[in-house]
């Protein structure tokens, strides 16, 4: 067997995993919410405040960190490049029905990394060495987001939200004549869970892409699966 099947193999089982670790964390989720449902109809509907009933005006500030093993690619064509951030975010709830409630977000990332292999050029474009890997460091800020919580209300809220924004590195990502400057994108599912009426812990899932948008020569964008744990407190309206 050739090393580059044992790779894919290898690559293939760690993707299982996650995979199924991800469907795990659905299924107790989904159990929770159940449990949680029928213990609102029985008290009856969570009364109004500044938390999980998620009022219009009601304002949350938090932080998640969240990290990656994988790159697929369904945008993005470089792998090998796990991924890790963490990152501050504030949220205010725009508008609300029944079962639901949309949110602003606006994210600044204090702390973004990126671990890629030593670059060479082969032809004029830049391929991956064997041997170890370097550390590269970023921050930025996504100042464009939004995110629909449903069940509003209730203890356990399912959600699913996207952000846009920028990141820039100490060095070009993630190849050689690429750029530090890169333009960041994600979608999201989540379970927001409110242990208090003001305070929340979340366990989500994205799909992160990064990409320089061609403002460089090379331009191959990256994508990760990027799962995160997160707190948020919130106040008013």
């Amino acid at each position: 067997m050739t090393i580059t099947s044992i790779s894919k193999i290898s690559s293939g089982s760690a993707v299982r995993k996650y995979l199924v670790a991800f469907l795990c964390l659905l299924f107790f989720a989904y159990a929770a919410i159940a449990q949680d449902s029928v213990s609102t109809n029985m008290r009856g509907a969570a009364p109004g405040n500044g938390g999980r009933s998620l009022e219009p005006g009601t304002s949350q500030l938090g932080f998640w960190a969240g990290t990656s093993w994988d790159n697929p690619t369904s945008v993005g064509r470089t792998t090998n490049r796990p991924f890790s951030e963490f990152t501050v975010q504030y949220a205010r709830v725009l508008k609300t029905d029944d079962n639901w409630a949309l949110k602003y977000l606006a994210e600044i990332v204090p702390v973004a990394i990126i671990r890629q292999p030593p670059q060479s050029s082969v032809n004029g474009h830049p391929v991956d060495l064997p041997g170890g890997s370097q550390t590269i460091y970023g921050a930025g800020i996504s100042p464009v987001g939004f995110q629909l919580n449903f069940r509003r209300g209730s203890m356990l809220q399912p959600y699913v939200n996207g952000t846009a924004g920028v990141l820039y590195f100490q060095d070009q990502v993630p190849v050689a004549d690429s750029s530090k400057f890169n333009f960041e994108l994600g979608l999201g599912v989540g379970v927001e869970m409110w242990y208090r009426e003001n305070q929340s812990v979340y366990l989500a899932y994205k799909y992160h892409h990064i990409s320089n948008g061609y403002t460089a020569r090379e331009n191959p964008g990256v994508d990760s699966d990027l799962f995160y744990i997160g707190f948020s407190w919130s106040w008013g309206p």
